[in-house]
């Protein structure tokens, strides 16, 4: 019996497995094919700074200017993230009382389920209008997309560099304290041991904030120039897709300039994702030398 339920759970979660990577190179396909129609005939202007894909006369397809928006708010958002987060999780594993814990890790728990559409709404009818009266000339800017951002991707951070400090081993720390280790170097210990599951950590954000498409769409503004102050309105490239899909005539050179975009995020976030497996299990190899 137990060969039996053994075997039927191997079977199920190849099955699942298979298909799911079947799914996944089954979108990837699905996007390049919809996608092959704006690569022949626009070519390289694809990287071009101008995005008119309406305009009668010449219609332009440019993604650059949207593409460095995307990977500014995303780096700049995620220096901040990742500083804040990790220094909240050392603070609970290293000072914090365990009812200070039990209370933060709850709180970040019930921030992390909340729909990312509920943070844009926060943003367009309260962080907005604060913007404003500050001094801000529109409610919907980078500044408001990046805080917005920040809060939606803080808990993760937070949460996943916490666990990794607490599967320190302690005889670790026993070691280090037993050596004459001060506190900072003690810290550097664990940072160091739990290395792989921080970084982790910090490129899941980094994937997180660069493909959000709700919040981007409703709080940064949407408009398609290079962001040079924190005020400005942004358009990043999930926000592109997310106000034009749906309008569309399918089959048209812009809806598969769209398609490209997809092709885009898509190709990145899965470049970021096997970037990070290489990282964390030479970062393992690393530690355990």
């Amino acid at each position: 019996m137990k060969r039996v339920a053994s075997f039927m759970f191997v079977l199920l979660t190849s099955v699942a497995a298979v298909l799911v990577a079947a799914a996944l190179f089954a979108i990837v396909f699905f996007m390049f094919t919809e996608s092959l129609r704006a690569i022949r005939e626009v070519g390289w202007k694809l990287f071009s700074p101008n995005w008119y894909p309406v305009w009668e006369l010449e219609p332009e397809f440019g993604v650059r200017t949207m593409l460095l928006n995307s990977l500014i708010l995303t780096v700049w958002t995620s220096v901040w993230v990742w500083i804040a987060g990790l220094t909240v999780a050392l603070y609970l594993h290293k000072y914090a009382r365990d009812r200070e814990k039990q209370v933060v890790l709850r709180i970040l728990e019930y921030v992390s389920g909340v729909p990312s559409v509920v943070f844009g709404l926060f943003g367009v009818l309260i962080l907005g209008d604060l913007l404003l009266r500050a001094g801000a000339w529109t409610a919907q800017n980078f500044l408001n997309a990046s805080i917005v951002l920040s809060i939606l991707t803080l808990p993760f951070m937070t949460s996943l560099t916490f666990q990794s400090l607490e599967k320190v081993p302690s005889h670790i720390v026993d070691g280090a304290v037993a050596l004459g280790a001060k506190d900072v170097h003690v810290m550097w210990v664990e940072l160091k041991y739990a290395a792989p599951g921080i970084v982790n950590a910090m490129l899941g954000v980094f994937n997180r904030i660069f493909g959000e498409t709700m919040i981007v769409l409703m709080v940064a503004g949407g408009a398609n120039v290079l962001v040079r102050s924190f005020l400005d309105p942004v358009r990043p490239l999930t926000a592109t897709l997310g106000s034009e899909i749906g309008e569309v005539a399918v089959g048209s050179l812009h809806y598969s300039a769209l398609f490209f975009i997809a092709l885009l995020v898509l190709s990145g976030c899965l470049i970021l994702n096997v970037f990070t497996n290489v990282i964390c299990r030479r970062l393992e190899r690393w530690v355990k030398g």
